[in-house]
């Protein structure tokens, strides 16, 4: 899968220049890059109406959080129509100035899909989107356009990931920039709500807890628990510390049984998330769960080799790529499972990959 990171789309739209006037979609609006921060933003920017002069122009910002959501939604969706009105929830003028400069860079269309409404079932195809394809280029400078033909449902666009607020300062080791940091904490999300959906509870790990989404924190978030002292079978402080390094534990209502161990992983591999499953597990050897590394499609081979290797084969890990967390997480944005599926539904979703 094509990659697309927030340093990807600040060159290109660096490459638009700070000489020339770009002209909205639609509307009476034109538009000139001021600046340029390398390497993930921001971008600042002047816009005004081009039935005035450009003296009249009012500055804007896209943010590098902006363009770190962007990047992150658009590389796990190439060749996707996006709506971008949805993805920033239509706040400020920003985002209409970042979906136009975007529009004038080679690998991204605007396109006007069909779209699925999802309780009438009403298919319309009036709103505008835009989509990033990798394989395809229009001249840079112009906006470009293309059909599309694909039809598409609300429930796919997915969480809201434009309300979470990551910056340079919460990265380390593991992630090597804002958009896999993001991803991670999308993905997160999405455990959170699956497992409120099924009657669990959810552990969030520690360092990660502050991560702001929205009014809230990753910690605060509904069916989120806020202390391990809470857990009886976490019966002494050295398991009470090796879980809470983990970055997600589901547990029963109850907190008798523990349905799934997860390491969310990015792009700098697996051996992190299974070492940290290891430690946890020798500290309570006698756990019954499923240990599971969610990780992106393509990381499928590197997640089946890590995890036979002798060092982690007691792990019986299993495997549940991002694409099966989004599509379980529109299932129950769609549909009300709570109290109407066992426990055990989870099962056949996270992959056996140890022989």
């Amino acid at each position: 899968m094509p990659k697309l990171g927030a340093a990807d789309l600040v060159i290109s739209i660096a490459r638009l220049g700070t000489q020339r006037v770009y002209n909205y979609y639609s509307g009476t609006t034109s538009i000139k890059v001021t600046e340029v921060v390398k390497p993930e933003g921001p971008i600042r920017f002047v816009r005004w109406d081009t039935h005035k002069s450009e003296a009249s122009a009012s500055p804007g910002t896209i943010s590098a959080n902006q363009l770190a959501t962007a990047a992150s939604v658009f590389s796990s969706k190439p060749n996707y129509p996006i709506h971008f009105d949805r993805l920033f929830s239509a706040s400020g003028n920003s985002r209409a100035a970042f979906e136009t400069l975007l529009a004038h860079t080679p690998n991204f269309f605007i396109c006007y899909p069909q779209r699925t409404h999802p309780y009438t079932g009403k298919v319309e195809g009036a709103l505008k989107h835009i989509i990033w394809c990798p394989d395809k280029e229009h001249a840079p400078g112009q906006i470009g356009v293309t059909d599309c033909d694909q039809v598409i449902s609300e429930v796919e666009l997915g969480v809201g990931f434009d309300q979470i607020h990551v910056t340079s300062s919460m990265l380390d080791e593991e992630f090597d920039s804002i958009e896999a940091k993001k991803t991670h904490t999308q993905m997160q999300i999405a455990l959170v709500e699956i497992g409120n959906a099924l009657n669990f509870r959810t552990w969030i790990a520690r360092n990660d807890r502050h991560i702001s989404v929205g009014d809230t924190q990753l910690g605060r978030l509904k069916g989120v628990i806020q202390s391990l002292e809470e857990v009886p079978i976490f019966y002494n402080a050295q398991i009470r510390q090796a879980a809470s390094l983990i970055d997600c534990i589901w547990f029963s209502s109850d907190f008798n049984y523990i349905p799934a161990v997860l390491e969310v992983e990015h792009s700098t591999g697996v051996t992190s998330g299974l070492t940290r499953m290891l430690k946890f597990m020798n500290t309570i050897p006698s756990i019954a769960t499923k240990f599971t590394i969610v990780a992106p499609n393509e990381l499928r081979g590197k997640v089946v080799s890590e995890a036979n290797d002798a060092a982690f084969r007691p792990l019986g890990a299993r495997f549940m790529p991002y694409s099966t967390v989004r599509e379980l997480y529109g299932l129950i944005k769609r549909y009300s499972l709570s109290n109407v599926v066992e426990r055990n539904f989870i099962e056949p979703f996270m992959e056996r990959v140890v022989e």
